[in-house]
């Protein structure tokens, strides 16, 4: 299949779509096949799946930029609205299909354990730090790691990402 045709089929299909690429020898593709199919069958009418060998397909996946297995897509009236590439836990999978479905873009949350994971790690990091002399190189690394466990609700964050994500889209609108 050539893009072109791959386009076509997705600019023609009545529903939003889910593109997921996989492999027979992929272990994370494996992992997630219940999930998709699950999903797929909650969201049977509102949203198709089709599921793509990505060892049958490699000029596809080039054209698409696709640099890893599995990757899911998520395309509306032709368009790519959500891309993902790695496993996802079965609820990530429940929310793409949902944010497909509404046609919006996928964006994974943290859960409240990765949250205190990260907040912990960054505590741990700047004990090390204080004790180290003060390190300051090691409480730049402490305070990363602590924005890493809330920048998806940093109202800036989000501001700052759908602008450079415009940017590197080309699709930044001048102002009227």
């Amino acid at each position: 299949m050539n893009q072109k045709f791959f386009q076509q089929k997705i600019k023609n299909n009545p529903r939003p779509i889910i593109v997921e690429f996989w492999a027979p020898w992929c272990g994370p593709c494996k992992m997630m096949a219940p999930a998709l199919k699950k999903a797929a069958e909650d969201f049977d009418g509102k949203v198709d799946l089709w599921k793509i060998n990505a060892d049958k397909e490699p000029e596809l996946l080039r054209d698409l930029g696709v640099k890893g297995i599995p990757t899911m897509f998520g395309y509306f009236e032709g368009k790519e609205i959500a891309r993902k590439t790695g496993a996802m836990a079965p609820q990530h999978v429940n929310d793409f299909f949902a944010a497909v479905a509404e046609q919006k873009p996928f964006i994974r949350s943290l859960s409240w354990v990765e949250r205190l994971i990260r907040v912990l790690m960054a505590v741990a990091v700047a004990v090390v730090a204080w004790l180290n002399g003060p390190a300051y190189w090691l409480f730049a690394v402490a305070a990363v790691i602590l924005f890493s466990a809330v920048y998806d609700r940093c109202p800036v964050y989000k501001v700052l990402r759908l602008q450079v994500k415009s940017w590197l889209n080309g699709t930044v609108k001048s102002e009227e």
